[in-house]
């Protein structure tokens, strides 16, 4: 089924301008787009009519430009945040059928035009989300950009009744980080021999048992994804996508190697029940080759294409690691999201393209944002498993109110059946049942 049409002129094209018009109408709202090159070929069109320009045309939604989006502008790297109809809005107008210029707020928002700045990072290199435009005049909660969309939808179908219903549809993504591989298997004897010396010397005694269970062949390993979960994932989810660490052993990267065969062997079944994607390791944003060779890792263990990849520790630099993602031929980048905050770094829920700002051009990778983390409901906002539950009912509410796609990122260490996570996998069992579509 064609997706619903609508006509577009845009006064003084742009790449930054033709970007936001693409990110609002045909990825926002599903609908597809017939551009005019000029005043008269839109006047000659028939059917809903939007103008981003100065010029009025009889009939047409105009939204009249705040100039920030020109060629060579975005001067202002910090704009102010004004409220209109209990709305947060960005560069508002007094003249125009719109109350603010809404191209100019989502390319700001979905371009990350202020981590082109140098903001203030925490010890690992990631901006402090505090410092961030949406953290500080209080939006972060809300997929702000998907709200936008919908109000233009609203705005314009009173002025014109023609005026397409948005195309879209609430769903559930869920993605894991497989940060260890295991929790017990596949370590040197060295390290399997000190980590339960440690834990004789502590009293952990039912870690001992079940260290013992699993190296004998009793008991599978806490940290491999079992049946119930993925049950759960395929009965709620529309899509699940798993992100291997393949890098070598490091301080913040503890991994069992991807050739060990007994994890190779838990990860090509796991390819079969879902998607597959590079989690590429601590340092990988900063030195290069590492993502390359750890993806070719990846790939050569599990036989599939590796498509999509999400930073260890969210470590990621604008434009760097987005242009290697592209090099390597990735599709998707799912690391925009807050390691600290719940909430949405980019100002949306919905998958939108990559704008390189340097380049001054919009890309093929797709940037999936996530809104929720396991560890920082529990290590940074130092929530209960029933307290992230009530938090996380909020996210998904906003999600739902946009009808977008809400995203979790988990880890295999809280969805384990024992050890101090384990409270932690009903808890995310029971977030997954609730964002069911």
């Amino acid at each position: 089924m064609a997706a619903p049409l609508v006509h577009v002129w845009i006064e003084t094209p742009g790449s930054k301008a033709r970007y936001a018009v693409e990110q609002l109408l045909r990825v926002m709202l599903g609908w597809e787009i017939r551009y005019a090159g000029s005043k008269a070929d839109l006047e000659a069109m028939d059917g809903p009519r939007l103008i981003y320009g100065n010029a009025a045309v009889d009939g047409a939604y105009r939204i009249a430009p705040s100039g920030w989006l020109r060629e060579g502008a975005l001067e202002a790297k910090d704009p102010a945040c004004s409220v209109i109809d209990g709305l947060p809005v960005l560069f508002p107008m007094i003249h125009g059928d719109h109350a603010f210029d809404v191209l100019s707020a989502t390319f700001f928002l979905l371009a990350r035009v202020e981590e082109y700045q140098s903001l203030p990072e925490d010890e690992h290199g990631r901006p402090l989300t505090h410092r961030l435009h949406a953290a500080r005049f209080g939006y972060l909660h809300r997929p702000i950009v998907d709200e936008w969309a919908l109000q233009l939808f609203d705005r314009w179908r009173a002025h014109d009744a023609r005026v397409p219903a948005p195309q879209r549809a609430y769903r559930q993504v869920f993605t894991v980080d497989l940060d260890n591989g295991f929790k017990y298997l596949g370590r040197t004897w060295w390290r399997t021999l000190g980590s339960a010396a440690r834990d004789v010397l502590h009293g952990r005694w039912k870690a001992v048992r079940e260290r013992i269970a699993v190296l004998s062949g009793r008991r599978r390993d806490p940290f491999e994804l079992d049946q119930e979960v993925l049950g759960a994932v395929n009965t709620h989810a529309h899509r699940a996508i798993a992100f291997v660490l393949a890098g070598d052993r490091g301080q913040w990267d503890h991994a069992v190697p991807v050739e060990h065969p007994r994890y190779a062997r838990v990860l090509r079944a796991l390819a079969e029940r879902v998607e597959i994607g590079v989690h590429p390791s601590y340092d990988s944003s900063i030195v290069e080759g590492l993502t390359r060779r750890e993806a070719e890792r990846l790939h050569e263990v599990v036989g599939v294409g590796i498509q999509a990849s999400r930073q260890h520790f969210l470590r990621f630099r604008i434009p760097g690691t987005f242009r290697t993602a592209l090099m390597l031929g990735m599709r998707e980048e799912h690391s925009m999201g807050c390691h600290d905050r719940l909430g949405f770094r980019a100002g949306t829920c919905t998958p939108y393209q990559w704008y390189d700002l340097g380049r001054d051009t919009a890309t093929d990778l797709t940037i999936h944002p996530f809104c929720v983390m396991d560890n920082t409901l529990r290590e940074k906002l130092r929530l209960s498993p029933q307290e992230a539950i009530d938090e996380t009912r909020a996210m998904i509410a906003a999600v739902r109110t946009v009808q977008g796609t809400f995203t979790g990122l988990w880890h295999e260490s809280f969805l384990a059946r024992s050890g101090a996570d384990h409270p932690w996998r009903a808890a995310i069992l029971r977030i997954i049942a609730e964002a069911a579509p």
